[in-house]
C-alpha cells in the first residue's frame, strides 16, 4: 500500500493541477476586467466579425432605404472597415468593462454589446467618396454584437464562473500538496519524483485535449451570420492561451520525470529505432492495431479539415522531444551516471557530482518555460525606437547637435493625449498615448488642456461647468454636433454627478468624451526624459488651462527645472546647446503665454506660424499661413485630414511618402522656411519619420 500510495498522491495531484491550470486561465482571462474588455474588443476587430458586421450593417441600411443598392459594394466595404477600425476601440472597451461589472455584481438586466451610433460615423466615411449616399443614412444605426444577462442562458453560466476565482488558486495549492505528499511517504522518493513529474505531465495533456476541443468546437460552428462569427472569435480569443497553460506543465512534467528517472533520450539513431520498434512490434495485440488505425485516421482527417492547427500541434511535440533530447545530451556530457542492479534490472541515476549542477539548469529552464507561458514576455506590436547613441547623438543624430533649434525638422503628433489603447477616449487620433509616442520617435507633442471633474461614474471624467460652453462648442466644431450628442450617448455622459474640484486633464473640448489627467502624465514625461538625456520635446499647448496652474501642474511633475526660455528675436541655440544647458523642453501656449510670471510659457503663435487644419480631402491641403505672423521664425504644418470616421484610413493615405514628401517640398518652396513641426494622425500609418528624416538631409 505504500508504494502505490504516492502514485495514487500523483494521479490527485495531476486531476487538480488540471482542473487549477483550467480555473485559473477562464480567472486571468475572463474574470479581468480589463483583459476581457481587450478581449472583447479583439473579438470586434476579428476579419470575419468585422466582414459580418458590414454586412449585417448593409441589411439595415437597404431596409431603411432599398435605392441603396446601387451602392451595396461601397456600402458593405466602408461599413467592414469601420466595424473594425480604430475608432471604436475606446467605446467596445468601455461597454465591456461596464458589462462586466454587471457580470459579476449579480446585475439583474441583460446586458447588450453593441457599436451604437453607427450611422453618424458611417455618414462620415461617405461623405468623401459618396455625399449623396451619405445623406441616406439612418443616424441612429447600430450593430448589436452580444446579449448577455438574465434572458439568456448566459446568466447561470456567468454565476458559476464567479467561483472560479476561487478555485484558480485552491486547486493548485491543493495539487502541490498531494505532489509533496507522493515524494515524502514514498518508501523509493526517485519513483515517487518520476511519478510527480508524470502526473504534471498529464495535467498539461488534459489542458492540451481541451484546447484541442475548444478549436475543433470553433471549428463545428456555423459562421454565416454575425452570431457565428462573434462566437467563434471568441473561443478563439479566449481559449488561445491555452496552449501556452497546456505546454508549460508538460515540459516541466517530462523533464522532472527524465531527470529523475534517468531516462531523459539522447539524440542519435538508436533512440530512433527504439522509439520505431515500439510503435510498429512484430506482433501486435488487437487493441495495438485499433489505437495505431484510430490515430492515423484522425491525423489524416486533422490534415484534410485543419492542416493548419494539426501542422501547430506537430511543432508542439517536435520541440517538446527536441527539447527533452537537448537536456538528455547535456546529461550525457556530464558523465555523472550512476548505475546499480535492482533485481534483473539495470538501474541508472545522475551521480551526487552532478545533481545540484543539472538541478540549477532545470529549475532555470523551468523558469524561464513559466515566463514565456504566463505571457511576461510582450506580445504587443512594437513601434520603432529612434536609434541614436546616447553619448553624443541629439535627438537620434549627432549631426543635429550642431543645428539651431529652427534649422530642425521633428516629427509631431496632432491631439497627442488622445490615444486609441488608453481607456474612455472617443474617435482617438493617435495609436498610442505620450509615452509610445516618445518611445517612437516623436519629439513635439500637440496637446489640449481643459479642467475636468471626477464624478460618480468611476474612470468617466466631466468638463468643468465654467469650461463647458467652450468644451462643447470646441468639440462640435471639430466632429460636428450629430457625433458629439452619439458620443455623450454612448458614454452615457448626459447627467453626471461631478464629485472632484476642477483639475487639469487632457481633453479633447469635452472631457466626457476622453480625459487624461495632466499632471501623472507629465511625471512620466519627466521620468522618461531622465532615462533619455540626450533628447528636445516640445509641447505645443491648446490651453484653456490657465498660465497659472499649468506653470504649477509642470512644478509638481518636475518639468520645470528642464524647460527652456527663447527671448523673443534672439537666435535660437542649437540642440546641443539645449542639452548641455539641462533645459531642453520647449512649452508653447496656443492661447495665453506665461508673461513675465512664467516666461518660459512661449506665446505659441509669435514663435510660431502654421498651416490651415481644417481639410476634408487631399485636394484641400495647402500651405498657407493661418495663424502666426509673417516674422515668426518657425512652420508648423497641420497635417491631417478633419474627417472623424476614416482618421486611420486617411492617415494611411497621405502619410505615405510619396504624398507627404512632395507636400514639405512644396510648403518649404512656397514659405521659404523649413517645416519644423510635422504634425499628423495616427503617427504609425505611413512615412513620417522618414520624410522627417529627409527633411533633416538624411536620404
Amino acid at each position: 500500500m505504500r508504494a502505490r500510495l504516492p502514485v495514487a498522491l500523483a494521479v490527485l495531484g495531476a486531476v487538480l493541477l488540471s482542473l487549477g491550470l483550467l480555473a485559473g486561465s477562464v480567472n486571468r482571462e475572463v474574470l479581468d476586467g480589463a483583459r476581457f474588455a481587450r478581449h472583447v474588443d479583439s473579438v470586434r476587430t476579428d476579419p470575419l466579425v468585422a466582414e459580418r458586421g458590414g454586412q449585417a450593417i448593409t441589411a439595415q441600411l437597404l431596409a431603411a432605404d432599398p435605392n441603396l443598392v446601387a451602392v451595396r459594394p461601397l456600402l458593405e466595404s466602408a461599413a467592414t472597415s469601420l466595424v473594425g477600425s480604430a475608432t471604436f476601440g475606446p467605446v467596445v472597451r468601455l461597454a465591456a468593462r461596464q458589462a462586466h461589472q454587471a457580470m459579476t455584481n449579480d446585475d439583474p438586466t441583460q446586458i447588450v454589446l453593441r457599436l451604437a451610433d453607427l450611422g453618424v460615423v458611417l455618414a462620415g466615411v461617405l461623405r468623401v467618396v459618396a455625399p449623396d449616399e451619405a445623406e441616406k443614412i439612418p443616424p441612429d444605426l447600430n450593430l448589436t454584437l452580444a446579449e448577455l444577462g438574465a434572458r439568456t442562458p448566459a446568466a447561470q453560466t456567468l454565476r458559476l464562473i464567479r467561483t472560479v476565482g476561487l478555485l484558480s488558486w485552491l486547486f493548485p495549492l491543493l495539487a502541490l500538496v498531494a505532489f509533496g505528499a507522493a515524494v515524502g511517504v514514498g518508501t523509493d522518493r526517485r519513483r515517487a519524483t518520476v511519478a510527480v513529474g508524470r502526473g504534471i505531465l498529464a495535467a498539461g495533456i488534459v489542458v492540451g485535449v481541451v484546447a484541442v476541443g475548444v478549436r475543433i468546437a470553433a471549428a463545428a460552428i456555423d459562421t454565416g451570420d454575425l452570431g457565428g462569427a462573434v462566437t467563434v472569435a471568441a473561443l478563439r480569443t479566449f481559449g488561445g492561451t491555452l496552449w501556452w497553460v497546456a505546454a508549460v506543465p508538460a515540459a516541466a512534467g517530462v523533464l522532472l520525470a527524465g531527470a529523475a528517472g534517468a531516462r531523459l533520450p539522447r539524440l542519435d539513431l538508436a533512440t530512433a529505432r527504439r522509439a520505431w520498434a515500439w510503435l510498429t512490434p512484430p506482433a501486435p495485440r488487437p487493441w495495438v492495431h485499433v489505437a495505431r488505425g484510430a490515430a492515423v485516421l484522425l491525423i489524416g482527417l486533422g490534415l484534410l479539415i485543419r492542416p493548419l492547427l494539426v501542422a501547430g500541434i506537430a511543432a508542439v511535440a517536435v520541440g517538446t522531444l527536441l527539447t527533452v533530447g537537448g537536456v538528455g545530451e547535456l546529461t550525457a556530457a556530464l558523465g555523472g551516471v550512476a548505475e546499480w542492479r535492482d533485481g534483473g534490472r539495470v538501474r541508472r541515476a545522475l551521480g551526487p557530482r552532478w545533481r545540484p549542477a543539472v538541478a540549477t539548469g532545470m529549475v532555470g529552464l523551468l523558469g524561464l518555460l513559466a515566463v514565456l507561458g504566463i505571457g511576461a514576455v510582450p506580445t504587443d506590436r512594437a513601434v520603432p525606437v529612434a536609434a541614436a547613441d546616447a553619448g553624443t547623438a541629439c535627438n537620434g543624430h549627432a549631426e543635429l547637435c550642431g543645428r539651431r533649434f529652427d534649422d530642425v525638422a521633428f516629427p509631431a503628433t496632432h491631439n497627442a493625449m488622445s490615444a486609441a489603447d488608453a481607456p474612455g477616449w472617443f474617435i482617438p487620433e493617435q495609436p498610442t498615448g505620450l509615452l509610445g509616442q516618445l518611445d517612437a520617435g516623436i519629439r513635439v507633442l500637440l496637446i489640449d488642456t481643459w479642467y475636468g471633474q471626477r464624478t460618480d461614474r468611476p474612470g468617466l471624467v466631466a468638463t468643468a461647468p465654467d469650461s463647458r460652453p467652450a468644451a462643447l462648442a470646441a468639440a462640435e466644431r471639430d466632429f460636428g454636433p450629430e457625433a458629439v450628442r452619439s458620443a455623450l450617448r454612448i458614454r452615457d455622459a448626459v447627467t453626471l454627478r461631478r464629485t472632484g474640484p476642477p483639475t487639469p486633464y487632457l481633453c479633447h473640448g469635452l472631457c466626457e468624451i476622453g480625459a487624461t489627467e495632466l499632471q501623472p502624465e507629465l511625471g512620466a514625461v519627466r521620468a522618461w526624459l531622465d532615462a533619455h538625456p540626450r533628447e528636445v520635446v516640445t509641447f505645443i499647448v491648446e490651453d484653456e488651462v490657465t498660465p497659472a496652474d499649468t506653470a504649477a501642474v509642470f512644478d509638481r511633475a518636475g518639468l520645470t527645472p528642464l524647460v527652456h526660455t527663447q527671448p523673443l528675436g534672439q537666435p535660437w541655440p542649437t540642440l546641443g546647446q539645449l542639452i548641455d544647458s539641462g533645459r531642453r523642453v520647449v512649452v508653447m501656449m496656443e492661447r495665453h503665454g506665461g508673461g513675465s510670471a512664467y516666461p518660459w510659457l512661449l506665446p505659441a503663435f509669435r514663435y510660431v506660424q502654421d498651416t490651415p487644419f481644417t481639410n476634408p480631402t487631399v485636394a484641400d491641403l495647402r500651405c498657407d499661413r493661418e495663424r502666426g505672423t509673417g516674422d515668426s521664425p518657425l512652420l508648423l504644418v497641420n497635417y491631417w485630414l478633419a474627417n472623424f470616421g476614416s482618421l486611420v484610413s486617411d492617415a494611411r493615405t497621405i502619410n505615405a511618402l510619396g504624398v507627404l514628401g512632395p507636400y514639405l517640398a512644396r510648403c518649404e518652396k512656397e514659405r521659404g522656411m523649413l517645416p519644423n513641426f510635422v504634425a499628423v494622425n495616427f503617427f504609425d500609418e505611413g512615412d513620417l519619420f522618414r520624410a522627417v528624416d529627409q527633411l533633416n538631409g538624411f536620404r
